[in-house]
């Protein structure tokens, strides 16, 4: 394996003691989202403390529906998850990805899919995927990454009112166990 490369990823729920951790990675993300988001609308504007507003953050502590990960290749920070239970469809489902980061450095390197992997295995169940229609790089990662899951993945396209953009739907409840030599999904 060559020296770059990453050996090992996990994803490990993080306390309440962490949270500042989590906020300071929620300030790369958002800092990243808005080059996304259009000029003339409170998307990706700071507040005048100079940071972006996440409202959500402490209901992670808060809500047993909603469980905050953080990423780490090699033992380092890699970026976090964020799991909720709202539906882009407005269905019934398990687990939803709300927020999905890895920071530039471990991009393209296989700790995303790795990551995923590894709470989707973790959290068995009926998932949700939405991927907002504004974030073209996401897509094509997504759409990677459940498609190697052992499961049938489903695609539709939200209503644009609760949810614009492609929204990718699999159920984990009975996937297959990938063998030994991928022991670190």
């Amino acid at each position: 394996m060559p020296s770059h490369a990453v050996e090992h990823v996990v994803v490990d729920q993080v306390p309440v003691a962490q949270q500042q951790v989590l906020d300071a990675l929620l300030q790369l993300y958002l800092y990243d989202f808005s080059a996304l988001a259009p000029l003339g609308t409170a998307y990706g504007e700071v507040g005048e403390d100079g940071r972006f507003a996440y409202s959500w953050l402490e209901s992670y502590w808060q809500e047993p529906d909603r469980i905050p990960f953080v990423i780490r290749a090699d033992g380092r920070i890699a970026g976090f998850v964020l799991v909720n239970r709202w539906s882009a469809l407005d269905r019934p489902l398990d687990h939803a990805i709300a927020e999905f980061f890895v920071l530039r450095r471990y991009r393209r390197t296989g700790v995303g899919t790795r990551a995923a992997h590894l709470v989707f295995r973790r959290m068995r169940g009926r998932w949700e995927v939405p991927i907002a229609a504004y974030n073209h790089e996401a897509l094509p990662f997504w759409r990677s990454v459940v498609r190697s899951l052992p499961v049938r993945v489903d695609e539709h396209a939200g209503d644009g009112q609760r949810w614009a953009g492609p929204v990718l739907c699999f159920d984990m409840r009975n996937a297959a166990e990938r063998g030994p030599e991928r022991d670190d999904f």
